[in-house]
């Protein structure tokens, strides 16, 4: 009975593999459509796959120069006229067919997975992506040289949906050296990327900051910084005002609380020429300060503040 029952798995594993194989020399079917934009004479290009096994859509749209795909001139034409073009890319390549005319385009795709890209992703520790992993590859234009810059910087075996992440949002193997860079002594993470780069955070941002004379620890914190906007303008108002060389907490505390240089001067102006981190926080907080001037309950609460020991105030 147990030679029957892996006889039978063996043959449902070369079943299934035998029309994946057939899916894939079949290709895969997709739509295209492009829109010129206003600006510079480009277009937004989309691509839309569905995977029928999973259920789930691969769409992919970025900004394209329309003579890239040999449309300049079609996309432009007031009247439409039938195209045809060929996208290459190292997972594989799209037959694109359609019509275009008066600033759109759209048609639809067979997408080829290439062979080689697949053997190679094998070597690199990827053994089983399907067709429409490599579609989804192609969409996004992640190549083995991409792949092989994140390995070279410490990134080897990041799951495939985390390859896929890290090229929509543009990680590659500089900007994870120059994390690893800014942030010498850290463990820079995968997961630590991610936050960094869609918040936009570089190794100017960090070095910007750190002259201005604000520490940034490491890159959680500097995840925190770029949440609540600080930048390097909030930093040189509030040195401007006589609070520089804050450490990193007092900084994100008074942001959190929307403490500005104008609220500052706000309290400077009524006799209290540097009021402490805690002063601003808790003055802040009881919401003293809510017009252009400082009001009378304003001035009693802060010389309140100052004549309660300290701990005591609340």
């Amino acid at each position: 009975m147990r030679k029957v029952v892996c006889s039978t798995a063996a043959l449902a594993l070369l079943l299934q593999l035998a029309l994946a194989t057939v899916a894939m020399a079949a290709g895969i079917p997709g739509t295209w459509s492009l829109e010129a934009s206003r600006e510079g004479g480009r277009a937004n290009f989309t691509l839309r796959a569905d995977d029928p096994g999973s259920r789930s859509h691969n769409v992919s749209s970025h900004d394209i120069d329309p003579a890239e795909l040999g449309l300049r001139a079609a996309l432009s034409a007031a009247a439409e006229s039938k195209v045809a073009f060929t996208i290459v890319r190292d997972a594989g390549s799209f037959a694109c067919s359609g019509v275009a005319g008066g600033g759109r385009a759209a048609g639809t795709f067979v997408f080829t997975p290439s062979e080689a890209f697949l053997a190679a992703m094998r070597e690199r520790g990827y053994p089983e992506l399907s067709a429409h992993q490599a579609l989804q590859a192609a969409s996004l234009d992640l190549t083995l040289a991409f792949v092989d810059g994140l390995i070279a910087a410490g990134y080897r075996g990041l799951p495939f949906e985390k390859l896929i992440a890290f090229r929509a949002l543009g990680i590659d193997g500089d900007y994870a050296r120059a994390m690893q860079g800014a942030f010498r002594g850290k463990t820079i993470s995968a997961e630590d990327l991610i936050p960094l780069r869609a918040l936009g955070v570089n190794e100017r941002f960090v070095g910007e900051m750190r002259d201005a004379g604000l520490d940034v620890p490491g890159p959680k914190d500097a995840v925190r910084l770029r949440a609540l906007n600080v930048d390097l303008a909030y930093v040189r108002e509030l040195a401007a005002v006589g609070y520089a060389h804050l450490s990193f907490e007092a900084v994100m505390q008074l942001r959190a609380l929307g403490i500005d240089a104008a609220y500052i001067k706000r309290v400077q102006a009524h006799g209290f020429p540097h009021p402490t981190i805690e002063e601003l926080v808790r003055l802040k907080a009881l919401n003293v300060v809510r017009l252009k001037a400082l009001d009378v309950v304003g001035l009693k609460a802060l010389n309140a503040l100052r004549r309660e020991p300290p701990g005591l105030a609340s």
